[in-house]
């Protein structure tokens, strides 16, 4: 069978089942999607963390030039949906633990049967930015093009974790997708600033109200997704 049907059949075929079971050692969230996304269970997920703040990849021959004024929060940010070799050849990964860390687990992808979802952006060096969930729009995924929408929250890291809170990370993520896909036109990305619930924030910061970009975050008060989806 040559690789443009077999790739027809896997399209498919997932486009007309409603949900992948499977997740092993997953932070799993039940989120509501809209009818036309699938929730995605059966998925892989690699991240890493680079405390020099650095950019992990970019598009084209070079990365960003360090960060250091006002634009440094976009030169972190990154987002590319990976259907096949010819994506991943295409960007840059930086010579660093966390960005080669992505890049292994990109190149271990058989894209004949999946994709990777991959994406980084900035957090505070005392918070961390937590998997949540991912779906895939049903109606373009049976036309072959891949739109994934993925969930993600913030939380403080341990109290026992040694960091200044005037600096900034790098975090990344690669979501290995089980379905596979001619292009991808498009992705979304969702951030709720707390992941506790009513029940309001850690113990060890009881008492207390932070401050996340623009929003104050005091325990449950998420952020809404507006502006990220592409």
């Amino acid at each position: 069978m040559s690789d443009l049907p077999r790739r027809r059949a896997l399209l498919a075929a997932a486009s007309g089942i409603a949900a992948l079971a499977g997740c092993s050692g997953s932070d799993s969230a039940s989120n509501s999607y809209p009818s036309r996304n699938r929730p995605i269970d059966d998925y892989e997920l690699e991240h890493a963390r680079d405390e020099t703040g650095g950019a992990l990849f970019a598009q084209g021959d070079s990365l960003p030039s360090p960060p250091s004024d006002a634009r440094a929060p976009q030169r972190r940010r990154g987002r590319r949906v990976l259907t096949g070799e010819a994506a991943l050849s295409e960007l840059t990964f930086a010579d660093a633990p966390a960005a080669r860390t992505l890049r292994s687990f990109c190149a271990a992808t058989d894209f004949d049967a999946a994709s990777v979802y991959l994406l980084a952006m900035p957090v505070g060096a005392c918070r961390e930015i937590r998997f949540r969930s991912v779906s895939v729009e049903r109606d373009e995924l049976a036309n072959g093009d891949l739109h994934p929408h993925a969930d993600f929250c913030r939380a403080y890291r341990p109290a026992n974790v040694d960091c200044d809170a005037d600096e900034t990370h790098t975090v990344g993520f690669a979501i290995r997708l089980p379905v596979a896909a001619d292009r991808s036109t498009g992705a979304g990305r969702g951030m709720a600033g707390s992941c506790q619930g009513p029940a309001g924030r850690p113990e060890v910061f009881n008492g207390s109200v932070t401050v996340d970009g623009s929003v104050t975050v005091d325990g449950s008060v998420t952020t809404p997704n507006g502006g990220d989806d592409a």
